[in-house]
């Protein structure tokens, strides 16, 4: 698959409160890079009971990238640093293999829009 969409930026959240003190986060940059847009279902086919319910909103692959986890969130374009006012979309799954037609390494990424 060519990752030609555009270019996305991946943050991860790191804890740096004191010992003791309320938690306090500073976003920290894992992954900058092409990415691909996946198709996807908004539904499923077939609900079935005791099924968690998981908004999706885009679907995307990366070149491998094993440090990407959930709960990381994303931005689609080049940065440094989140921007207010940036469209934040936090990763739901990460999956990390192996493309089945090139045999090149890629992480699929599931992402859900969340507000900053």
């Amino acid at each position: 698959m060519i990752l030609d969409s555009g270019i996305l930026t991946v943050f991860g959240r790191v804890d740096v409160s004191g010992g003791g003190n309320m938690p306090a986060y500073r976003s920290v940059k894992k992954h900058q890079g092409w990415y691909g847009k996946l198709a996807f279902e908004t539904a499923p086919v077939y609900p079935t009971e005791r099924r968690e319910d998981v908004e999706t909103s885009l679907r995307v692959r990366i070149h491998r990238n094993d440090a990407v986890t959930n709960h990381d969130f994303v931005i689609l374009r080049e940065a440094d640093m989140p921007e207010d006012g940036d469209r934040r979309l936090e990763v739901t799954r990460a999956y990390h293999g192996t493309d089945n037609e090139s045999g090149e390494e890629i992480t699929d990424l599931t992402l859900r829009e969340v507000e900053a």
